[in-house]
């Protein structure tokens, strides 16, 4: 049975939290931060406005449930292990259509410190963190406990490289000297 959900995808369902700052700024009036996650989500929570206090304010952003995949459980126990409770990383992506009430969208959520720093890597793109639910936390701990154990690496040992036969036609190079050495 702990093969069995290891070896499928689990999928949480979820939602962000940005938040949104004005800024003193020529090139943007505001910055754009991911603040918090909502686990479970109600139906058509997008765009809503979930608070504001003063020159803040915050809104709910849909995404793509959570996928926990059992190959990123290192990375998943590498997350755990640092200080905390854990943390998700939110990849914002810009949305391009000044029609759209809000200027970005959620590209993804993961708990792979190792998949974030590929977007982080590309400069391109808005990634923050947020602290993870302590439900999220107990849930992914149970997971990675399920998932088998990582693979120790093995080295081979390297054969000897003097007691191959030489294949080429030609003859080697400590052979060559010996039979100049011979010759004089």
């Amino acid at each position: 049975m702990p093969g069995e959900i290891a070896n499928r995808v689990e999928t949480i369902p979820l939602c962000v939290v940005i938040m949104r700052k004005p800024i003193d700024s020529p090139w943007s009036e505001y910055v754009w931060d991911p603040v918090d996650v909502m686990l479970d989500p109600p139906a058509g929570i997008h765009g809503k406005i979930r608070e504001g206090n003063g020159e803040q304010t915050y809104f709910f952003l849909e995404c793509d449930p959570l996928e926990l995949h059992r190959k990123d459980a290192p990375a998943y126990r590498e997350n755990l292990l640092q200080k905390g409770d854990g943390l998700l990383w939110i990849v914002l992506g810009e949305v391009g259509d000044d029609n759209e009430t809000l200027p970005y969208y959620i590209q993804l959520v993961t708990a792979s410190p190792f998949e974030a720093q590929d977007y982080l890597d590309s400069g391109e793109l808005i990634v923050g963190t947020v602290k993870m639910p302590k439900s999220l936390r107990t849930f992914l701990e149970n997971y990675v406990q399920l998932c088998p154990a990582e693979e120790e690496f093995i080295k081979r040992k390297q054969k000897n490289k003097y007691r191959d036969v030489h294949n080429f036609g030609q003859q080697p190079l400590h052979e060559i000297r010996q039979l100049k050495s011979k010759r004089q």
